[in-house]
């Protein structure tokens, strides 16, 4: 077995958060979000949950998350989908 696969193998019994194998939008708290700033799930969740974000921009501001290279701005758009108070009826909000 090599190096990779055993690295790989153990991220998945124990996820410390910088994994990338985790399923994205609200499965592990810990998990890094933004890996630029160090934003976990759980504070970009609280964020939307707690202060009503609507917009990438919103949470930029509150959280950091994105400030970076931009390249979260991605995922951070779904947890806005599933956890802002803003997003329609639609089976993705029953995650609430």
């Amino acid at each position: 077995m090599t190096q990779l696969e055993l690295l790989e193998e153990v991220q998945e019994d124990a996820c410390t958060g910088t994994c990338r194998s985790c399923p994205s939008v609200g499965s592990c708290g810990e998990r890094l979000v933004c890996r630029c700033l160090k934003v976990t799930e759980h504070e970009v969740v609280t964020a939307i949950r707690i202060h009503g974000l609507t917009t990438v921009r919103e949470l930029r501001e509150v959280t950091q998350a994105g400030d970076g290279c931009t390249c979260c701005h991605k995922e951070l758009r779904q947890y806005l989908a599933v956890y802002s108070p803003s997003c329609s009826s639609e089976p993705i909000c029953s995650l609430k």
